[in-house]
């Protein structure tokens, strides 16, 4: 009698439990629906957030009792790819928190600020016909898509320059480096933008260029962006190596063709016609060397350059 009636009473409570865990699952999914998207975003499932977005249940450019909408949010987040999805759905780029701040005021990343900055543009171009010389004094510089040519740094560039942050970069640094952490990182947009406006596409950072890091770090997306922009597949590195040598995967040694190490001796014999440039750099070197050691670091180079036809 006893174990029947244990019986029935584990029953029950295992009944209670699962009642209390669907009306918790229940509750969880009756949230509000702006703020559940918003929710969706900041944990990036973005998929889930667009489906409520999409499900009408409340209008693109709602905003809360401080005044940020779902643009403004996913700025703030770092969201690019909910930036983009929101602007292609009619969100307002220029709507204001009751602090007056813009998404674009939001953003953490410069490739979000570019984008919200041409978004904003072109939405104030459309409600008050203003045309694109009276609003470039507000709104920053765009890059465009064109074929490798003369560099300005009017647009990401100087948006990367002008970044308040205390990484320890100097302003005339930032591009380079930031396409190297975009290569790094797999922001294959950021580094094309930073590639239209300022930034060389056969830059060297430390004696290697843009392409051999896309190609050590397997970044095929950024490696065709570099090779669009003009960087040369033959490149050395300080080793004589081209980026098809660090290439890592069958893809990205199709794209990028032969591996090849340039030898000693071919490293010579193309010094030999560097001889002055090399001697140059040995006496600029020496020139600011302090003290004995400093000189014969430089001449240790020299020899080197005129060896291997590197000088660094």
């Amino acid at each position: 009698m006893r174990a029947e009636f244990r019986g029935c009473f584990m029953k029950l409570r295992l009944l209670v439990a699962a009642g209390a865990l669907a009306l918790v699952s229940t509750s969880a999914m009756a949230g509000d629906p702006f703020d559940d998207a918003r929710y969706y975003m900041g944990i990036k499932k973005n998929e889930d957030a667009l489906k409520l977005i999409d499900s009408g249940q409340f209008d693109i450019n709602m905003q809360t009792d401080e005044g940020y909408s779902l643009l403004h949010y996913a700025a703030d987040n770092g969201n690019l790819e909910m930036v983009r999805a929101l602007l292609q759905r009619g969100a307002d780029p220029t709507l204001k928190s009751a602090r007056g701040s813009t998404p674009y005021d939001m953003a953490m990343t410069s490739t979000i600020k570019v984008l919200l900055a041409k978004a904003q543009a072109q939405e104030t171009r459309a409600t008050t016909g203003a045309s694109a010389d009276e609003i470039a004094s507000d709104l920053p510089a765009q890059p465009t898509r064109s074929a490798p040519g003369p560099k300005n740094g009017a647009g990401m560039c100087a948006a990367v320059r002008a970044e308040k942050v205390n990484d320890g970069r100097s302003p005339a640094l930032r591009p380079i480096l930031k396409a190297r952490d975009a290569i790094w990182y797999n922001h294959p947009e950021e580094l094309a933008a930073l590639l239209d406006d300022c930034v060389d596409a056969n830059a060297k950072d430390g004696g290697t260029t843009l392409l051999h890091i896309a190609a050590e770090r397997d970044r095929l997306d950024a490696a065709k962006i570099l090779l669009e922009h003009g960087a040369s597949r033959n490149a050395r590195d300080e080793d004589g190596k081209n980026p098809a040598a660090y290439a890592q995967s069958p893809e990205m040694r199709a794209l990028l063709g032969p591996a090849t190490t340039a030898t000693a001796k071919a490293k010579g014999a193309a010094a030999k016609g560097d001889r002055k440039e090399c001697e140059q750099k040995f006496q600029a070197d020496a020139a600011l060397a302090s003290d004995s050691t400093g000189k014969a670091r430089a001449y240790r180079r020299w020899q080197q350059c005129l060896k291997t036809g590197l000088y660094w």
